[in-house]
């Protein structure tokens, strides 16, 4: 019975071995046989692409296809683009595809050369726990080059690529190009503020307020029926006057060099260009380490 028990646990032993070993010799390419008839593809981002590692799952809208079976990294300087080789799984492909009417899938499992030009490959953020990034494959016949013949790097069939959410975002809100124009908008608002002539302003207001004023003194002499009405109208234009001269002088203090509404203006546009400057650091950091987010700050003591 001791015997039994003892060869039963060698069984074991050497099973879960040479299952390890068949692990080990699959996935450092020692079988490659078995997956000459995968197909593989490259993607080039050209972002940070940390997290996301060789071994790393493929998906297809979500569901799983493939892997990510090498970088080549140092061929360019310039924006610092990272191609990844992905490697697509024909078994999982099978065991997920519909057999008849398939739109994106040969009878084999390999991709229709009428979709190859569609599809797009972007880096998704798995959690922010974890930080790690996998490689989801969509189709967009909207944006996409519909070229009936992909270009090739490093022997394989290149796809289109596009930036990662944090990327797009990134993009979309572009805050640099915010604070350049909040700087512009600064410049040319205090050279517009600079070459306005209040004074002149006012002058030409006193002028014509003084003007009308002799008009009206004129037209009351001369039509002495009707002085009484055009008296008091004389009387309610000079106050209506008055009050645009008071304006004009409320203007001239506000639009002053050291005007407090001034100064503010100034303070908070510059506030607003420091801020987006701020905004933009934050959106490229989390661009390269999401997971900063769950991390929080680093102490020296850590």
């Amino acid at each position: 019975m001791k015997n039994v028990a003892n060869s039963t646990l060698v069984g074991a032993f050497t099973l879960g071995g040479s299952l390890i070993f068949l692990g080990f010799l699959f996935f450092t390419g020692g079988l490659a046989s078995w997956r000459e008839g995968n197909e593989r593809f490259v993607l080039v981002f050209n972002e940070n692409v940390f997290g996301l590692n060789e071994g790393g799952k493929v998906t297809l809208n979500g569901v799983k296809i493939g892997r990510v079976e090498r970088f080549f990294i140092g061929d360019a300087i310039e924006g610092g683009p990272v191609p990844v080789l992905i490697e697509i799984n024909r078994k999982l492909v099978d065991r997920h595809k519909v057999s008849v009417g398939n739109e994106i899938f040969n009878e084999d499992g390999s991709f229709r050369k009428d979709v190859l030009p569609f599809l797009v490959g972007q880096l998704v953020q798995e959690s922010f726990v974890t930080g790690i990034l996998y490689v989801n494959l969509s189709t967009d016949f909207e944006d996409a080059d519909s070229n009936e013949t992909l270009e090739e790097l490093y022997g394989f069939p290149v796809l289109h690529s596009k930036g990662s959410i944090f990327a797009e975002l990134s993009e979309t809100i572009n805050l640099e190009k915010l604070s350049k124009q909040v700087s512009e908008f600064l410049e040319s608002a205090t050279a517009q503020l600079k070459d306005l002539h209040t004074a002149e302003i006012r002058e030409s207001f006193m002028v014509l307020s003084q003007s009308a004023r002799n008009f009206l003194d004129s037209t009351s002499a001369q039509l002495l029926p009707l002085s009484k009405d055009l008296g008091q109208t004389s009387v309610k234009i000079r106050e209506s006057f008055q009050k645009l001269d008071l304006v004009n002088q409320r203007l001239q203090e506000a639009l002053a060099p050291d005007s407090d509404l001034r100064f503010g203006a100034v303070n908070a546009l510059h506030d607003l260009s420091e801020m987006s400057k701020s905004l933009k650091n934050l959106s490229d950091l989390l661009e390269r380490n999401p997971q900063a987010l769950i991390r929080g700050k680093v102490t020296n003591e850590k």
